[in-house]
């Protein structure tokens, strides 16, 4: 290290007209920096940075080499701070003003690397307007569309600049849209990304975190620039396995923003990712990649967005909804759970289960329901096909349909699973089914062993499954509206729940809870009052109907069964 520090002592004492002194210190510690990264402290804590602040103006003709040193000394973290300090960054964003590429080239490496992880370089950066500087580079790069190897050498750095000046700081993603920066990163990968690997995977890097760090600005900036079509041409245009899942990773960043869905389902990103990944095939699918998996769930999150699921679903008749179907008959777990979770999406309206019972999606579902029943080691399958009969279910004539197949006879069995978030999941497919279907209440509600369940089940450390049980409860008494379904349920104790479910800080749950206290003393008597009273029914009702912020049919309810009680 003595001949280094020689030589460092040597650069701060020349004198800065002395251009080949300079020229030739500056070779001989890029070389040594080159062969010896440990050296970089020892270069700061000597004095480097500010000796080369000196000489960038002072020395014009070394201003490459000095730039190329400190995007050097910058690759580790002891040097950002510092070369902030020395006031380099408004240096080196004067340097990015000249007309020299290979000046500009290593300037660009420089701030780069000084702004990587780094907020204070990237907030002198903004001080130095060194964001519009870079921007007006990009716009100028982003209007030439040759392919050459200059052309990638220069785009590389620069590209590399904008995504570590960018990252993680949300001041410099705004201001890059007040430089336009989006509609240039978009030309660039449209003309260049497939050319280089690594450099593809910059820009795709910097879409996200326009994304991220601009929010819907910046993802509405992409979308009118043209993005949509520009990542999805990307995808088949590239073959690194690597960059198709960043790829795919960032589209499911932007289908969080309800007009880059729009877009996807317009411009056929769904048709081309399922012909690209082999997902539409007409017999089985499976997942061979990590990539596949990501882009069934891209699909399923696009199916969230009402307008894009209109475009998809199109009545039934959209390129979608045979996919899914033939999803749900996979052997693979992740594609049949994405095939439940998106035929859940679908039904979202009345109109789309009604068409989705045409089509026979019920059975796909059972069949799952069927096989997956008594698994507990994975439960996504059975999860997501649930929450898709639930969806089902709110339907009144999907109630009716499911009635008829008596389907609550095949989910029943699941309020028994140990996996809590199956039962929430069954509690509430059945509730709904039981909704205005007298029968099916009567036939649930008469049987002991699960009324005692459905009691147990209101106790569950689980919020979620207390919840729907005790909900349940309550729906099985409204609907059957017998002494049979009320008194097999008091035996079950079910008078308990009712009362914690009429303490809920959910009014519909309170209403809930008040009308099955009233059916029960009209149906159950003398049996079903001396239940309530001793479950501390007449408290909790006065308190509901004495309170002056309910509802007036909520607070006549509450006062007839207070009526009753006493």
């Amino acid at each position: 290290m003595a001949g280094l520090s020689s030589l460092s002592s040597a650069l701060e004492n020349i004198d800065s007209g002395n251009e080949a002194k300079v020229q030739d210190a500056l070779v001989k510690i890029l070389s040594e920096c080159d062969s010896n990264n440990a050296v970089a402290a020892d270069l700061v804590n000597c004095g480097m940075l500010p000796a080369l602040a000196a000489l960038v103006n002072a020395v014009p003709s070394c201003q490459s080499r000095i730039a190329d040193l400190v995007a050097m000394l910058a690759r580790t973290e002891v040097a950002r701070s510092p070369a902030v300090q020395a006031g380099l960054v408004p240096l080196l964003v004067d340097v990015l003003r000249s007309d020299d590429r290979e000046k500009m080239k290593h300037s660009l490496r420089a701030l780069g690397n000084i702004c990587f992880d780094n907020d204070e370089g990237r907030e002198a950066l903004l001080r130095a307007d060194g964001v519009l500087v870079i921007g007006g580079i990009l716009e100028e790069e982003a209007k030439d569309e040759t392919v050459n190897e200059d052309k990638l050498d220069f785009l590389k750095p620069l590209c590399g600049c904008v995504l570590n000046m960018m990252t993680g700081y949300n001041a410099v993603a705004e201001a890059c849209l007040e430089a336009d920066v989006p509609s240039s990163i978009v030309q660039i990968v449209r003309h260049h990304a497939s050319s280089d690997i690594g450099l593809c995977r910059v820009l795709i890097m910097i879409l996200d975190s326009i994304m991220e760090g601009a929010q819907e600005p910046g993802a509405n900036a992409l979308r009118e620039a043209g993005a949509v079509t520009v990542i999805v041409r990307l995808l088949g245009a590239v073959e690194d396995s690597s960059i198709k899942e960043l790829v795919i990773e960032t589209l499911s960043s932007a289908a969080q923003n309800e007009l880059w869905q729009l877009a996807l389902a317009a411009q056929g990103c769904v048709s081309h990712l399922l012909r690209q990944f082999q997902l539409d095939v007409d017999g089985p699918v499976t997942v061979t990649s990590d990539v596949c998996g990501k882009v069934m769930d891209l699909i399923v999150m696009l199916l969230t967005g009402d307008e894009s699921l209109r475009i998809l679903f199109s009545n039934g008749n959209g390129p979608i909804l045979p996919v899914v179907c033939n999803w749900l008959k996979s052997e693979d777990e992740k594609v049949m759970s994405s095939g439940a979770l998106a035929i859940g999406n679908m039904a979202r309206s009345d109109a789309n289960c009604a068409m989705l019972l045409e089509k026979g999606v019920l059975d796909l579902l059972l069949a799952s329901v069927e096989k997956y029943s008594s698994k507990e080691e994975n439960i996504a399958v059975l999860h997501g096909v649930l929450s898709a009969i639930r969806n089902l279910s709110m339907p009144v004539a999907s109630k009716e349909a499911l009635a008829k197949k008596e389907v609550f006879n095949q989910i029943l069995p699941l309020v028994y699973h140990t996996v809590q978030p199956v039962q929430q999941k069954a509690l509430g497919a059945l509730r709904l089914m039981v909704d205005g279907q007298e029968t099916v209440a009567v036939t649930l509600g008469s049987q002991a062993e699960f009324a005692a369940r459905l009691v147990d089940l209101s106790t569950s450390p689980d919020i979620a499954v207390t919840s729907e049980a005790q909900r349940l409860i309550a729906a099985l008494i409204k609907n059957g509206r017998t002494d049979v379904v009320g008194n097999n349920l008091l035996a079950a104790g079910a008078v308990t729940p009712l009362a914690a479910l009429a303490e809920s800080q959910h009014v519909i749950m309170v209403h809930e809870a008040v009308v099955a206290f009233n059916i029960l003393l009209v149906a159950c008597k003398d049996a079903g009052a001396a239940a309530l009273r001793d479950g501390g029914v007449l408290k909790i009702t006065s308190d509901i109907a004495a309170d002056p912020d309910v509802s007036a049919e909520l607070k006549s309810n509450a006062q007839t069964v207070v009526d009753c009680l006493r």
